[in-house]
C-alpha cells in the first residue's frame, strides 16, 4: 500500500489519531535532510522506538534510540508531530540527546560525598565538572526509559538535586559545498558569477575605518582551530596567566596549560581542528590579510579557541554550557557560536543570562532548515536573551538564501535579527586547504567580527550598545521584510560608522586624533601610523586651516574658532574648501588671539 500524509481512506479502519495511525503516517527519515537530526537518524540504526500520543488527533511525540556517526554513544532522538490545518503531519520539533548522560545541579548547601551516595543508589556516577555546582552524570543504561527513569529518582531529592536535565547534541550549523569557488563575494560583490553588485557587507569600505581590533579577544565556540594553516597562523588567544608546559593550573581556570584555549571535547589543552567547520568559521572572521595568499579576514583579532564540536561537528550541551562559562571567566567581550539544533536547556539558558549580565555579546547562528524560528525555534539562537544577535544567511542574489537542496537559511520576523553572506563562503579548513561553505554558520562570523570592530572602537560598550548599532546600520530590501526583525542585511561598514558616530571623541588608537574625525579624514581609528594630514597656512590676510577629507552621507567636517580655547564656534569661519579638502580660516586682526580647529560633526 502507497503510503500517504492524508488521514482518510487508507487508514479509515484506524481510530483517527491514533498511535497506530500516527506510526503508519509517519515519513521515511531522509538522508539528505537540511535537518542534522532526521540526516544522523536516517544515516544510523535505530535501536528502540515509541510513539505516544500527546493532545489526541493533534500532536503526537516519536521517541528513538540511535546508534549514529555523528557520536560514539548511543542518542536518544525526542520528535513533537503536529497535524496541519491541511490534514498532514508536521515535524514540530526535533531533538537529540546523550541516552546515557545528564546535567545535574547541586543544591546549594549540599556536599558532593552525599550527591555521590545518592547517585549510586541509582545507579549513576559523576562525570565531568561544567561549572561551579554543576556537572555530568553518567547512567548505567542508555536504554529508551534511561534518562526519564534517572530524572524521576533524582527530582525527589531536592535537598541534594536542585535541577537535572538530559544533555543535548547539536550541530555546526554550515556545510562544505564548492570547493573550486575562489572569490570572496560576501566581503565585495561586483556581480561576479551571477551576483548582484554591492549585495555584500563592504568589506573594502569597511577596511578603510578599521583593519584590526589590538588587543581584542574573541571566542571562537566550534569544532577547533587548524593553527598550522598558513592563513591561521598565530591567530589564538595567549593565556597570560599560565606558564605553558609546567604541567600546573596556574590561573586557577581547572584546566591545566590552557595557553590557547582548551578541546572540551577530549578534554585536553589542544583544541585542534578535525573537522574544518571551526577553521571556516574562525578564517571568515580574522584570516589573516595582506600575506599575498588565500583569503582575507574581516577584522584582525585574537581567537580564544573552545572546541566543542567532534569530528563529525556535533557537540554536547554540557560542553558547550562549560565553554560559554569558562570563554566569559576568561573575560573576552563577544563569542561566535555558528551551532544549530540543540535542545532548549535550563543550564545554558542560566550561562547565557550570565553572559547578558557581564555585557558580553553572543553572535548565533539561526539555523540552515529553511523553517521559521518564530514557529519551530531552533537553539541556541532563539534563547531570548538581548545579548544575543540571531544572524540568517543570505545568497550573492540579495536574498535569503532558501536553496531547498543545499543548508537553506532559517528566518523568522521576530527571532532572527539580520542576514549576513552565507552561500558558498570560502575559507581555510584542514591541512592548507580552502573550502566553500554554505549556512548561517559562514554568516554569523561577519557579523561577529563587525562586534569585535564596534568594541575596539567604542571600549567601554556592552552587548546591548554594540547590537544596537549594528542593528540600526542594516541595509533594508523588500527581499528581507518580514523575513527578519530588522529587514535588512549586515554592512559592516555602515555599522562601524554608525558606533564611532555615537562616541565622536574617542580616540581608539592614541594617535590624538578623534575617530570621528579620521573617520572623516579617511585615516583608520585602529593604528596611530595613519594620521589626518593637518595643515595650517596664512595667505590673503587670512590664517587657514585644513586637512584632505572623505565626503560622508553621515558627518562632516568643520573649522571652528576661540578666542579662549574653552568656547568653540564655527561663526566667523570663512569656508575655503574644494571636494577633496576641508579649509577654513579666519582674518588675520590685531583685536587679540584667537584660535583654530577642526572637528568632526555627526550628523542628526
Amino acid at each position: 500500500m502507497k503510503r500517504t500524509h492524508s488521514p482518510v481512506a487508507a487508514f479509515a479502519a484506524e481510530e483517527a489519531g491514533s498511535v497506530k495511525w500516527f506510526a503508519q503516517m509517519l515519513p521515511v527519515d531522509s538522508s539528505s535532510s537540511s535537518h542534522p537530526v532526521e540526516r544522523a537518524v536516517a544515516l544510523g540504526r535505530v535501536l528502540e522506538s515509541r510513539n505516544e500520543v500527546v493532545e489526541a488527533g493533534r500532536v503526537w511525540q516519536r521517541v528513538r534510540t540511535v546508534q549514529t556517526a555523528v557520536q560514539s554513544r548511543i542518542v536518544r532522538v525526542v520528535e513533537r508531530w503536529e497535524m496541519t490545518e491541511q490534514g498532514s503531519l508536521r515535524c514540530a520539533g526535533r531533538d537529540m540527546f546523550l541516552a546515557d548522560q545528564l546535567i545535574v545541579a547541586q543544591a546549594p548547601g549540599a556536599d558532593r560525598a552525599s550527591v555521590e551516595r545518592l547517585l549510586a543508589t541509582g545507579g549513576m556516577q559523576t562525570g565531568e565538572s561544567i561549572s561551579e555546582g554543576l556537572f555530568t552524570v553518567r547512567l548505567s543504561s542508555s536504554g529508551l526509559d534511561a534518562v526519564p527513569q534517572a530524572l524521576r529518582f533524582l527530582s525527589a531529592h531536592p535537598d541534594l538535586v536542585t535541577a537535572a536535565g538530559p544533555d543535548g547534541v547539536g550541530f555546526g550549523a554550515g556545510l562544505p559545498n564548492d570547493a573550486s569557488f575562489g572569490s570572496q563575494w560576501g566581503h565585495h560583490n561586483a556581480g561576479q558569477s551571477g551576483g548582484t553588485v554591492d549585495a555584500d557587507v563592504d568589506a573594502p569600505e569597511f577596511w578603510d575605518i578599521i583593519e584590526s581590533a589590538p588587543g581584542l579577544v574573541v571566542a571562537v565556540l566550534d569544532s577547533g582551530l587548524n593553527t598550522s594553516h598558513p592563513d591561521l597562523l598565530n591567530l589564538s588567544w595567549v593565556n597570560p596567566g599560565e606558564v605553558p608546559g609546567d604541567g600546573i593550573d596556574n590561573d586557577g581556570s581547572g584546566k591545566v596549560d590552557d595557553t590557547g584555549g582548551w578541546d572540551f571535547v577530549s578534554n585536553d589543552k589542544n583544541p585542534a581542528d578535525d573537522h574544518g567547520h571551526g577553521s571556516n568559521v574562525t578564517g571568515i572572521m580574522a584570516a589573516t590579510r595582506n600575506n599575498a595568499a588565500g583569503i582575507a579576514g574581516m577584522i584582525g583579532v585574537r581567537v580564544l579557541v573552545c572546541k566543542i564540536l567532534n569530528s563529525a561537528n556535533s557537540g554536547f550541551t554540557s560542553h558547550l554550557i562549560a565553554a560559554v562559562t569558562y570563554a566569559r571567566q576568561r573575560g573576552v567581550p563577544v563569542m561566535n557560536l555558528s551551532l544549530q539544533n540543540y535542545p532548549l536547556d535550563i543550564f545554558l539558558y542560566q550561562e547565557f543570562t550570565a553572559c547578558e549580565d557581564a555585557g558580553i555579546l553572543l553572535s548565533v547562528c539561526a539555523g540552515n532548515q529553511g523553517f521559521n524560528n518564530d514557529e519551530i525555534p531552533n537553539y541556541p539562537s532563539c534563547y531570548p536573551h538581548s545579548n544575543l544577535i540571531a544572524v540568517g544567511s543570505h545568497d550573492r542574489t540579495d536574498a535569503r538564501w532558501s536553496g531547498t537542496s543545499f543548508n537553506p537559511s532559517n528566518y523568522g520576523a521576530t527571532s532572527v535579527d539580520l542576514f549576513a553572506p552565507g552561500r558558498d563562503i570560502l575559507s581555510p579548513i584542514l591541512g592548507t586547504s580552502y573550502s566553500s561553505y554554505t549556512g548561517t554558520s559562514q554568516a554569523t562570523p561577519y557579523v561577529t567580527a563587525v562586534c569585535a570592530a564596534i568594541k575596539y572602537a567604542n571600549p567601554s560598550w556592552t552587548a546591548s550598545s554594540i547590537k544596537a548599532s549594528v542593528l540600526a546600520s542594516v541595509v533594508t530590501r523588500p527581499a528581507y521584510a518580514g523575513q527578519c526583525s530588522t529587514g535588512g542585511r549586515l554592512n559592516a561598514a555602515n555599522a562601524i560608522s554608525h558606533a564611532i558616530r555615537q562616541l565622536p571623541d574617542r580616540d581608539s588608537d592614541g594617535d590624538g586624533h578623534a575617530n570621528l574625525l579620521e573617520y572623516l579624514a579617511g585615516t583608520k581609528v585602529d593604528a596611530r601610523t595613519s594620521r589626518p594630514a593637518v595643515f595650517h597656512q596664512t595667505a590673503g590676510g587670512y590664517l587657514k586651516t585644513g586637512m584632505t577629507r572623505v565626503i560622508r552621507p553621515d558627518a562632516r567636517l568643520e573649522v571652528e574658532t576661540s578666542r579662549d580655547l574653552q568656547t568653540w564656534t564655527p561663526g566667523g569661519v570663512t569656508d575655503f574648501s574644494t571636494g577633496g579638502q576641508l579649509l577654513g580660516g579666519i582674518p588675520i586682526s590685531g583685536d587679540g588671539p584667537r584660535f583654530l580647529r577642526i572637528r568632526g560633526v555627526a550628523s542628526p
